[in-house]
């Protein structure tokens, strides 16, 4: 009998995991599915696994039988989420981002929770679910946001840097949010039965607290890295992978065995591994578990949405998204403005931020376990986190256009106004020959370049600290938005030879070139973009060179590599003129006929000057320039000498050559002097 019963019990559990196993992979080739049609339609994945979920949930098709324990399978990825969050999240960061962290941050997360608020007892809830829910919607979709913006190349663009320390914010600020649901569940309690349990429940809870802050410390001193050392030293990969999951999943465990979250533990050992040397390795071996895991996680809170709840409330459901499309990018937005961004960037940031994220079902589901809330409420959480998160692509789509609209209003003359006061720096007293946006990596060197051969310059950047720095050292730049007008006028655009445009936002960039063609039609314009597809815009709107990222890394691979295979200099040449040239050719095709036909930049592409040092041994000097047939041999055409400070321009052919003398000239771009 005995046997009997163990066998069934093992028939049974064999039974169960099939049937797991079978749902599992069910979920994964809805995942692949759902991720391969958001590729093909430009959406977030998270988008289309939310979908799945809930056309493979118990509420439509039920393609999937042990709900629960996918649920639980799903909890994991969300520690491994906080964890890798944890990972990714160092005092360094904090210190480059602090402004936008804490004044953009605070601004947006307590806004938005205090609107929030005061808006849902409308709806009858309790005050204290009003205040969690209201931290719940303020927490917008790390994953949604940051993947589109990587996407769009605008992760660096200023906005980008302010939606990354907002959401760095919110990532952190879930934590204690979840801590406060047993508080406020007890607090509901005491309104109604009077007793002081609850001032001891607070008691004891920050006790625990400063109980997992210490450990935090200690661990972070002397355990993880006496830990992480010794099985380093093995040179094990398979220990070192064991060894990060024993510290995430120990310290969780840890302070759930403390009344606190799993979710609470995971953020705090990741965070504590990100002050380490290792990781960065950390996250290489976490991220794919954290993947997949997190896909569980989407399909299983799709799998929640109950559809009859949808349809017996739409209307409802849909003024509530509205209202959170409405109220979170006007406080977003405002929390930009806080920081100093423009309107245009304000307005950017403050589109992104609109959606309700995973963190905030997250943080419902805690609210719902601790008995705060209730499934009804998690339901319509759940309801406008889909909807809002589907309006998320198409909401920064339209972002720059509606930026552009509010900039004509007085808002946006206001905030010209105001970037025009605090633009640092008085407007240059010499017109620069070239002007520079953007003041990275490229704009610096170029200013170096400038300033090295006494080319008068001036440089726009909307980085206020990179701005005073630079001022300490004696450069000339402005603090400024470059896509208002008041911004390139202040700076004497009109007056510029040259317009380098060397920033990371596409929508900015294409701004600027043109209202730089405009206020300056003869200027030549040089922009330098990160992606190919942005040549042809930006090429539409009056640039005349537009240099990408991927077309010149792409150069300087197959040369390096050529080189190495010992093809001749030659070919190599030949062949970087043969790409160069495919591109210019498209970007004449793409210059507008009216008013750029008779530019010689753009009939003549492949001309450029030279400027030849004549050292004694030359076999130039001594000649004149019509003896040393410079045109005829050689191609070129003098267009100037400069002898003792002085230039000759537009020299007549019987100029004598001297030794130092500096010899302009014009010809093809290839042609190199030395060569010669």
């Amino acid at each position: 009998m005995l046997f009997a019963d163990s066998l069934r019990d093992l028939l049974r559990s064999l039974a169960v995991m099939q049937s797991l196993l079978l749902d599992l992979v069910t979920i994964f080739a809805l995942s692949v599915a759902a991720a391969v049609v958001c590729h093909r339609l430009r959406l977030p994945s998270a988008i289309g696994l939310l979908l799945a979920g809930v056309i493979a949930g118990p509420h439509a098709l039920q393609l999937v039988r042990n709900a629960h324990e996918i649920e639980l399978l799903a909890e994991i990825g969300v520690v491994l989420l906080l964890f890798v969050i944890g990972l990714e999240i160092s005092i360094a960061d904090l210190e480059r981002l602090k402004r936008f962290f804490a004044i953009g941050g605070t601004v947006q997360f307590f806004g938005t929770a205090a609107v929030v608020t005061l808006l849902l007892p409308l709806t009858g809830l309790v005050p204290q679910q009003s205040v969690y829910l209201g931290f719940v919607v303020a927490l917008s979709s790390t994953a949604i946001v940051l993947r589109v913006l990587q996407e769009r190349g605008e992760l660096e663009t200023p906005h980008g840097r302010s939606i990354l320390s907002i959401l760095i914010y919110q990532d952190i600020g879930v934590v204690p949010v979840m801590l406060t649901a047993p508080l406020l569940a007890g607090m509901a309690g005491l309104a109604s039965k009077g007793g002081g349990s609850g001032l001891a429940d607070l008691g004891a809870l920050l006790l625990k607290v400063l109980l997992v802050a210490a450990f935090g410390y200690s661990a972070y001193r002397w355990i993880v890295p006496w830990v992480l050392e010794r099985i380093t030293r093995t040179r094990s990969s398979e220990a070192f992978l064991l060894g990060v999951f024993m510290l995430c999943g120990g310290i969780a465990v840890l302070t759930q065995s403390l009344g606190l979250s799993l979710a609470l533990g995971a953020f705090l050992a990741g965070f504590i591994l990100s002050e380490s040397d290792y990781s960065h390795q950390a996250v290489a071996v976490m991220l794919p578990f954290r993947d997949v895991l997190m896909s569980l996680f989407f399909i299983s809170i799709g799998m929640l949405l109950d559809l009859k709840v949808l349809t017996a409330n739409l209307g409802p459901m849909l003024l509530l998204t509205a209202m959170v499309l409405l109220i979170k990018p006007l406080i977003a937005a405002s929390a930009s403005l806080a920081v100093g961004l423009p309107l245009r960037q304000s307005v950017l940031s403050g589109m992104a931020l609109a959606q309700v994220g995973e963190f905030s079902l997250v943080a419902t589901k805690a609210g719902v376990s601790s008995g705060l809330l209730s499934q009804e409420v998690f339901q319509s959480v759940l309801v406008v986190a889909v909807l809002s998160m589907l309006a998320t692509p198409l909401l920064i789509q339209a972002a720059p256009k509606l930026a552009e609209q509010l900039a004509a209003t007085p808002l946006g003359h206001w905030s010209d106004r105001r970037s025009q006061q605090v633009l640092v720096g008085a407007a240059p007293q010499e017109a620069p020959s070239v002007l520079i946006v953007g003041f990275g990596v490229t704009g610096r060197n170029l200013a170096a370049s400038c300033q090295h051969c006494d080319v008068p310059y001036a440089v726009v950047e909307l980085n206020a600290a990179l701005v005073r720095k630079a001022r300490s050292e004696g450069i000339p730049i402005h603090y400024g938005d470059a896509s208002q007008p008041a911004i390139l006028e202040l700076v004497r655009t009109h007056q510029a030879r040259a317009i380098v445009v060397v920033i990371d936002d596409p929508g900015a960039a294409r701004r600027i070139v043109e209202l730089a063609r405009r206020l300056a039609p003869d200027a030549f314009i040089l922009v330098r973009t990160r992606y190919l597809r942005e040549v042809e815009p930006l090429s539409q709107l009056g640039a005349d060179e537009v240099i990408a990222d991927e077309l010149e890394v792409s150069i300087e691979v197959f040369s390096r590599v050529l080189a190495r295979m010992l093809v001749p200099r030659e070919r190599i040449k030949e062949l970087i003129g043969d790409v160069r040239g495919e591109w210019r050719q498209m970007a004449r095709s793409l210059s507008p006929e009216a008013t750029r036909v008779h530019d010689l930049r753009v009939v003549l592409p492949n001309l450029a000057t030279h400027s030849i040092p004549l050292r004694e041994d030359n076999p130039w000097v001594g000649q004149t320039i019509a003896s040393s047939r410079l045109r005829d041999d050689h191609g070129v055409t003098v267009l100037a000498v400069q002898r003792s400070g002085a230039t000759l321009a537009n020299p007549r052919g019987d100029v004598k050559l001297q030794a130092g003398d500096v010899l302009f000239v014009i010809g093809p771009e290839q042609w190199d002097p030395v060569l010669t």
